[in-house]
């Protein structure tokens, strides 16, 4: 037993938190330029104690059942930049070398949609942390 208390807190001290954590979050239908979109807004905060280069969120539609219909990603205001998909790999190093870092315990906004013509019908959504890599 106490083998296995042992092997749980080793387990669990490898665990790392996300260091960031959602906020807040609210989303509707908007239209505008000819569109009808999803538009998801929300704040996220650095709880890692450190610096961060940048926040990646992924924001997934779910339907009546729960099951992802559709997914998005996006990052926090200052590095948005980055889901602009037309940019070269050394476009997109040369930004991130660029960004202002996300200071330990702010907070910033962050924005993703999704296209009414190209996602399927959903009932809910939901926002998580995916990457926060320390600033250099």
């Amino acid at each position: 037993m106490r083998r296995a208390a042992v092997l749980l807190a080793l387990v669990a001290a490898c665990v790392r938190a996300p260091g960031a954590r959602v906020l807040e979050h609210r989303g509707r239908w908007e239209s505008g330029y000819g569109e009808q979109f999803y538009n998801v807004v929300g704040r996220v905060k650095n709880t890692s104690g450190r610096p961060l280069a940048w926040v990646r969120l992924r924001v997934e539609a779910l339907d009546a059942t729960g099951k992802v219909v559709a997914t998005t990603e996006t990052y926090n205001e200052s590095a948005e930049g980055l889901t602009v998909p037309e940019l070269t790999p050394e476009a997109k190093e040369a930004l991130r070398a660029k960004l202002k870092p996300l200071a330990a315990g702010a907070e910033e906004r962050f924005r993703a949609s999704f296209l009414k013509e190209e996602t399927p019908a959903f009932e809910d959504y939901r926002v998580t942390v995916v990457e926060t890599p320390a600033a250099r």
